[in-house]
């Protein structure tokens, strides 16, 4: 096996699932476009119930279990009590040092083992030379789920490099120089909140490189809080929390109030409005979204990001929206192997997102799904 292989670029094609959640049966979903080119921006529609949720806890669960080499569980009761099974298929460019061959990388958990097998056909339609398969299976000893050996070769030394590369500090903001592949998955509960009043300066909890990460509303640690984050950075000294502040600030605030220098005898960061000072935590529920979404984004990406939103438009009124989307769209432009997978009920997100519209940068696609239960 040669070990030497690492990831340079990681591109989602496909979702197959079979028997999870409300999705009974075989579900497929495309994520590339007609000229089999990864999308960067995704938009899954559906009613409440219908399974959105469940086709990002599906992605990000997959990209999870790179984090070892084995898992407790994978994380859904489909997969670890039930029959249910999860394909997750990537473009993935694997260089040796010598030369960078691409592959379509099929990441297969559960019992009904591999659901899509790619034609030559296909695979060449996506310039991939063959497919390979990084297998998790049910522990053979105690409970949990574990990498198969009956992997591929290259594939195993896919999973090694990113366990290689795991807990590395990020160099930058937006750390494209590093093409590992990571998942940064913001669920409809994430927000903000107070964090406690005992502080220090620390490594902030999860500022590290992972294949993929969760961001809950967060706030009531300090380690993992957005304070610490930016108290961090601020004594680092290296430009990041200066860059930070100003990407909150011309993103969001736009002049109508300014996210300050972090205070050093408080560990805090202001946010300054006319009438004076408040906290990050004060902030109203959309302005907390919209600056979690930018904060960890920038901290956490790689060349090779996918960013998971489920409910783009919570607590977000109409002005709010469509700035976030015009962020993702700005992003999805500015840098080549970042992409959004995003889930919403409104047919406001759409009309703003505008799936079919082709615009120059931005290779979008989307699905309308509907619950099949049992």
């Amino acid at each position: 096996m040669d070990t030497r292989l690492r990831p340079t670029r990681f591109g989602l094609l496909a979702l197959s699932l079979r028997d999870v959640g409300p999705l009974s049966g075989e579900s497929y979903f495309k994520l590339s476009d007609g000229e089999g080119k990864p999308t960067n921006i995704y938009l899954i529609m559906g009613v409440n119930g219908a399974g959105k949720t469940t086709v990002l806890e599906a992605i990000y669960n997959t990209m999870r279990l790179l984090n070892a080499r084995e898992s407790h569980a994978y994380g859904m009761d489909a997969v670890d009590r039930g029959n249910g099974g999860v394909q997750l298929d990537a473009l993935v460019n694997l260089d040796d040092g010598v030369r960078s061959r691409v592959y379509v990388l099929s990441i297969v958990v559960g019992t009904p083992g591999l659901l899509k097998r790619w034609t030559s056909d296909e695979l060449d339609a996506v310039g991939a030379q063959e497919q390979l398969m990084l297998f998790y299976r049910p522990s053979a000893v105690g409970v949990g789920i574990q990498r198969s050996p009956e992997s591929n070769l290259e594939a195993i030394a896919f999973a090694e490099a990113i366990l290689e590369r795991a807990g590395e500090a990020p160099a930058a903001l937006f750390d494209v120089a590093n093409g590992f592949p990571t998942v940064l998955y913001f669920p409809s509960d994430r927000g903000i909140r107070r964090p406690p009043a005992e502080r220090a300066v620390t490594r902030p909890q999860g500022l590290e490189y992972r294949a993929a990460h969760r961001f809950d509303a967060d706030g009531a640690a300090w380690a993992s809080s957005i304070d610490n984050l930016f108290v961090w950075f601020a004594w680092l000294a290296d430009g990041r929390e200066e860059l930070i502040r100003e990407l909150v600030n011309r993103l969001i605030f736009r002049g109508a109030k300014k996210l300050g220098a972090v205070d050093r005898p408080s560990l805090s960061v202001p946010v300054e409005v006319e009438t004076g000072q408040h906290r990050i935590d004060q902030l109203s529920s959309g302005e907390r979204q919209l600056v979690q979404l930018v904060v960890r984004i920038a901290s956490h990406m790689t060349g090779s990001t996918i960013v998971l939103i489920d409910e783009t438009e919570q607590h977000l009124h109409l002005v709010m929206r469509r700035r976030l989307i015009n962020i993702i769209k700005d992003w999805a432009r500015d840098y080549d192997g970042l992409s959004f997978v995003l889930t919403s009920h409104q047919a406001d997100s759409m009309r703003i997102l505008a799936p079919k519209l082709v615009e120059p940068g931005l290779v979008k696609g989307g699905c309308l799904i509907k619950p099949r239960f049992h």
